[in-house]
């Protein structure tokens, strides 16, 4: 099972995670604090996080919509991604997320 660390502020939970799951059922599942509003649907914008840049390359790549939601957040940059729409697999082993 890949480990997936997810830090908010100064605190950092690391998990195990199982393949398959997205990071935002991963969080839930596991005690952290990741709110999604629309249930995983990518349309509301609430389970954003920041991909560590290490590994941006070894997640799926966003769709044209979820890049067009990422750009109208306020706080968004280039390693925003949505927790609801990455699939968590054993390449994602050591992921570090932070929430905002």
């Amino acid at each position: 099972m890949p480990t997936i660390i997810f830090k908010k502020g100064d605190i950092e939970t690391k998990v195990e995670a199982a393949s398959g799951e997205t990071l935002l059922e991963t969080a839930n599942a596991s005690g952290v604090k990741l709110f999604g509003g629309c249930s995983g649907a990518g349309v509301c914008g609430t389970c954003h996080v920041y991909i560590y840049p290490s590994f941006i390359d070894k997640i799926q790549k966003a769709s044209d919509e979820e890049i067009d939601l990422l750009e109208s957040l306020p706080n968004g940059n280039i390693n925003s991604r949505l927790a609801c729409q990455i699939v968590v697999s054993e390449e994602l082993d050591g992921l570090t997320i932070t929430i905002p």
